[in-house]
């Protein structure tokens, strides 16, 4: 068995993105061994992911992560092809993201797991995304509600490209500063929530879609990252799961029936492990 090395995938995304539903049902599948990857030995800790399992094997929603949660889940995998790897898989609260950006600064956990990481994974839920109004060709508004606009004064909020933007340009110096690199780690866009999207943009590849819904941050991506990105679409529960009512379908399939990603390429894939090949830029 060919031993490679340790692989840190860093997480990366706001809160209600879908992060811990795809944790689980990535551990799922690996735990099967039914996929491209399958895990070798147990992990030490599996508190990351523990009450999530639960409450997708009972048809529920896993719900929110703690704001303050800061656990790591490494994880002995083998590939389809003999090959060994290490991967440390982190979760926390969504909100920490948020503070990045409006404090402007990286506190000691995130520090470490940004020195360590080898691959980032950008968590953007496209159905949250606000349209881009079209200036060019939308009626003029009338001068009542120009008025009104006036008078009422809201504080500045950055768009959501300009948000992811600042998120990563904030991130690849704040690695730059801990670990001395040069190059950025390969980042992999996840387009979460893929079956909550309009159908029209479905039939469209992933890439297609996020130049669309946010082209000033695909323009940002092009430019830092070149060739060593990747855009995927996302789906990890397939539907929209109850914090409380139980989904008798979803039990009755299991978890491991629900879950799909959109390739780079426009293809459907069941094997959610199929997207570390993708982390790891060997697909």
């Amino acid at each position: 068995m060919e031993r490679q090395k340790s692989e840190h995938i860093l997480i990366i995304g706001g809160p209600d993105v879908g992060k811990t539903h795809f944790g689980g049902q990535l551990y799922g599948r690996l735990q099967s061994r039914t996929g491209s990857y399958k895990i070798t030995s147990p992990p030490e800790n599996l508190t990351v992911f523990k009450e999530v399992l639960e409450n997708l094997n009972e048809g529920r929603s896993a719900g929110h992560t703690n704001v303050s949660a800061n656990e790591v889940l490494e994880l002995d995998l083998i590939d389809d092809t003999g090959r060994a790897t290490s991967l440390r898989f982190p979760d926390y609260g969504g909100e920490q993201v948020n503070s990045i950006v409006i404090d402007r600064r990286v506190n000691k956990d995130w520090t470490n797991q940004l020195k360590e990481s080898t691959s980032w994974m950008l968590f953007i839920r496209l159905d949250r995304l606000p349209i881009i109004e079209d200036i060019i060709n939308r009626g003029l508004p009338e001068q009542k509600i120009l008025e009104q606009r006036s008078k009422n004064e809201t504080p500045l909020k950055l768009s959501s490209s300009a948000f992811y933007t600042e998120l990563l340009q904030i991130l690849l110096y704040a690695q730059k500063i801990a670990s001395n690199r040069t190059s950025q780690p390969r980042l992999v866009v996840s387009l979460s929530c893929w079956d909550l999207i309009e159908e029209v943009d479905q039939k469209k590849i992933p890439l297609e879609v996020l130049k669309e819904k946010a082209p000033a941050l695909y323009a940002f991506i092009e430019s830092t990252w070149s060739q060593n990105y990747a855009v995927v679409g996302l789906s990890s529960t397939e539907r929209t799961l109850s914090l409380t009512e139980v989904d008798l379908d979803f039990v009755k399939r299991g978890p491991e029936d629900f879950g799909f990603f959109i390739s780079p390429q426009g293809e459907l894939n069941k094997d959610l492990t199929v997207l570390i090949k993708i982390l790891l830029g060997k697909h």
